[in-house]
């Protein structure tokens, strides 16, 4: 099974780095300002936000031009170079669910970038973003809206609901749910895809993470 995964996602971060040019010109423009908003009214000014899945670069160059000291991480060489070419912030090369961080941010913004791990992997990937995360810190994250895991076009996905959702959130254990609610992509050519967006707020009651940060940027 572990193998089966890596192999998925070994994959995926092949398909960005195939049709790198493709993916950034299709959503380098997109207009995601409705889920900036809901995110940015739990921030504080200035505040320190990890751009999980930085992808085409646009969402950590929108925080960054606001004020936000912004941390970028991407599984793909090319997604990692053409943010760095957009935004001068420290971009790191790594999986979701590899993140290192400890007590490090105050919000991670996980855009249409957690849909690419395993099932199997979600808790842990949910967790490690809880110990990245201060006490009380936010984090946003999307799916596609539905319940396969499935391989489409070269890439790997996990769809989620609310209802299981709410499941992975109980196993995980670590955050508390601010706000749930179902959107509709803004690519003309991806209109009819619906999607899972999410806010949840780390919770010191649930889940103490009590060790000295890892990685220091």
């Amino acid at each position: 099974m572990e193998n089966k995964q890596k192999s998925a996602i070994n994959q995926t971060i092949e398909y960005y780095e195939k049709n790198a040019s493709a993916f950034i010109e299709s959503t380098i423009d997109a207009d995601v300002s409705e889920l900036y908003r809901p995110f940015e009214k739990l921030l504080t000014p200035g505040c320190r936000i990890l751009d999980l899945g930085c992808g085409s670069g646009r969402d950590s160059k929108y925080f960054a031009d606001k004020g936000y000291d912004v941390v970028a991480v991407d599984p793909s060489p090319a997604m990692c170079a053409q943010t760095r070419s957009l935004v001068d912030i420290p971009v790191l090369e790594m999986k979701a669910e590899d993140i290192p961080f400890s007590n490090e941010f105050d919000a991670v913004w996980a855009c249409a970038s957690l849909l690419h791990v395993s099932k199997d992997n979600q808790s842990k990937t949910l967790r490690s973003i809880g110990e990245a995360l201060k006490t009380g810190g936010i984090c946003y994250c999307s799916w596609k809206y539905g319940e396969e895991e499935r391989i489409v076009g070269g890439r790997h996905f996990t769809d989620f609901t609310e209802k299981t959702f709410e499941e992975l959130l109980e196993e995980a254990a670590i955050f508390t749910e601010e706000s749930i609610w179902t959107t509709y992509d803004v690519r003309s050519h991806r209109r009819g895809q619906k999607w899972l967006n999410v806010l949840v707020r780390k919770n010191l009651a649930r889940c103490d993470f009590a060790k000295p940060p890892l990685v220091k940027i």
